[in-house]
């Protein structure tokens, strides 16, 4: 069974009552879930689902539910991804949304399994053309951090760095994200000086000059 995410509100004002609220609803859709897939075989899971999820409510509460075994097992990550894919009846919009809101809301919160499993999430629906996965995209530029050389900051530039580097062709799709990209980290080449981040602040810049010469008109908006 997957692990929860681990929560902590630590005061009580409008804002924490809804993320604790968000919290609840995940949990509550990953416990639906495991009613139709606990101790099933794999087809057995597939039927089962294809059976109850022409119904709107549980075709929320089961794709959250996959949504939550995705971030919090690595390992059954993509069989859950791949149920995702042939269940959906919106595209996967239910899932950009609350991932999107995940990202805004509580990534610095997020264990670092969740972390590395929203990323993960996002390349999978890069990799499958899922509409809108730009938007999240722009969301998880924004916890890249100037001024911030902890591991945690440096880990997710290399996964972001990875990413976009990964799924050029798609990137190229999107000229307000190519912006976004190109700002974001020209921005934090300076702060990668010292000797160990080296290798680092050199893909940064062959990563930025490959998108300045192939893409300058994109990049106009960003000014000096």
């Amino acid at each position: 069974m997957a692990r929860r995410m681990s929560v902590a509100i630590p005061t009580i004002g409008n804002k924490d009552i809804c993320l604790a609220d968000r919290v609840s609803k995940f949990e509550h859709c990953h416990a639906v879930l495991l009613q139709y897939t606990d101790g099933s075989t794999e087809k057995g899971i597939h039927d089962s689902l294809s059976n109850v999820i022409s119904k709107d409510k549980v075709h929320e509460e089961i794709c959250l539910g996959l949504l939550m075994s995705i971030l919090t097992d690595p390992y059954e990550a993509p069989t859950k991804y791949r149920d995702l894919t042939l269940l959906s009846r919106d595209g996967l919009a239910v899932i950009i949304s609350n991932i999107n809101q995940i990202i805004m809301d509580r990534y610095l919160k997020l264990t670092d399994v969740a972390r590395r499993q929203v990323i993960w999430l996002v390349q999978e629906m890069m990799k499958t053309d899922v509409s809108n996965v730009d938007v999240p995209c722009s969301s998880l530029l924004r916890y890249a951090a100037g001024g911030d050389v902890s591991q945690r900051n440096i880990s997710l530039i290399e996964s972001l760095l990875d990413m976009f580097q990964d799924h050029n062709i798609w990137l190229d799709r999107f000229p307000v994200l190519i912006a976004s990209v190109v700002y974001t980290f020209l921005r934090l080449i300076e702060d990668h000086s010292a000797i160990h981040l080296a290798a680092l602040r050199q893909r940064e810049v062959d990563f930025v000059i490959t998108l300045l010469r192939g893409k300058i008109m994109d990049c106009l908006v960003i000014g000096r």
